[in-house]
């Protein structure tokens, strides 16, 4: 492996204000106090990532001039659909057209430049949502969870929101086969989610979470809830010197708790009873452990134009 190959850092930006439900007059932490924890560290070690954006959550003018800076700092802006339903792959057609078309052109609106990349809410995809990806001349995608272990981690996720609206939707899907089938590398696909070759027109780039074999669980940063942390920074570290593709997705969970959100608000968000103080101390030493490793860390646009020049 070329231990020079560049790597990224994926801010897949499940909100505050779409886990309560989009309350009206409702003052998002995640996107203000929170956030400003993680640029601290991103400043730190000069770290540009890619933020994927629920498009109504720029409904509010103070979170579309939050994101406009972020852009304007030199972080990537991606689409991450316009509501987040968890089962946007097995929505309508013109639902998923919806979905993704408003959120595109908000964003556009936002930071002048159209998004290239996507991520699906819960990895929930199908042909419907990379054929209108294609239609907008998306470079790539990221909504693959490529193992076994998916429906395990569904089952979880399922629990945790009886009594939401949102469980119905969580166990609507009808992807699995392609999750536990599709490549663990980068691929391109057709408008029917067909792997082609990249010289072909009309494709899209898939780059699924990292992982080495289909019978365990992908790298992503909530595995250190799940299994505990030193667990993960062996696991990191692993991938960071063994691993020539990798990205590291982690989302606002992960930088604010409890102590953020007034008490009156139901909240059925995970993770949300550590401390700040401790997400933040588990923040900086995996932040650490990426400088360590001495790989340049891009953008996931970046990234993705590399495996499309190949």
């Amino acid at each position: 492996m070329n231990k020079t190959s560049p790597i990224s850092i994926s801010l897949n930006f499940d909100s505050i204000n779409e886990s309560l439900g989009f309350p009206n007059n409702f003052y998002d932490p995640s996107y203000f106090a929170g956030f400003d924890r993680v640029i601290k560290i991103l400043n730190k070690y000069n770290i540009k990532i890619s933020i994927f954006v629920i498009g109504k959550d720029l409904k509010n003018k103070e979170v579309f001039a939050r994101v406009r800076d972020w852009a304007s700092y030199g972080h990537e802006i991606g689409n991450h659909s316009w509501s987040h339903f968890h089962n946007l792959g097995s929505l309508k057609k013109n639902d998923i057209d919806n979905e993704i078309l408003r959120s595109h052109e908000i964003i556009e609106k936002c930071t002048n430049k159209e998004p290239e990349g996507f991520i699906a809410p819960s990895w929930n995809t199908s042909k419907k949502v990379v054929s209108k990806l294609i239609e907008l001349n998306y470079s790539y995608d990221h909504s693959i969870f490529p193992s076994f272990g998916l429906p395990v981690l569904y089952l979880k996720d399922a629990l945790n929101h009886i009594g939401s609206k949102r469980f119905f939707r969580i166990i609507d899907r009808k992807d699995w086969m392609y999750h536990f089938f599709s490549p663990k590398k980068p691929f391109f696909v057709d408008s029917y989610m067909k792997k082609i070759e990249k010289k072909e027109k009309k494709k899209l780039l898939i780059m699924p979470l990292p992982n080495n074999s289909k019978f365990f669980i992908p790298i992503w940063y909530t595995l250190g809830f799940i299994f505990g942390w030193k667990f993960f920074y062996n696991y990191l570290n692993k991938f960071l010197n063994n691993n020539e593709y990798f990205y590291l997705l982690f989302h606002p969970a992960d930088f604010t708790s409890n102590e953020d959100i007034p008490k009156k608000y139901n909240n059925y968000l995970q993770r949300f009873n550590i401390s700040v103080e401790k997400k933040i101390s588990i923040l900086e030493k995996i932040f650490l452990i990426i400088s360590k490793s001495k790989r340049k860390c891009v953008t996931m646009k970046e990234l993705a134009r590399q495996y499309i020049k190949k």
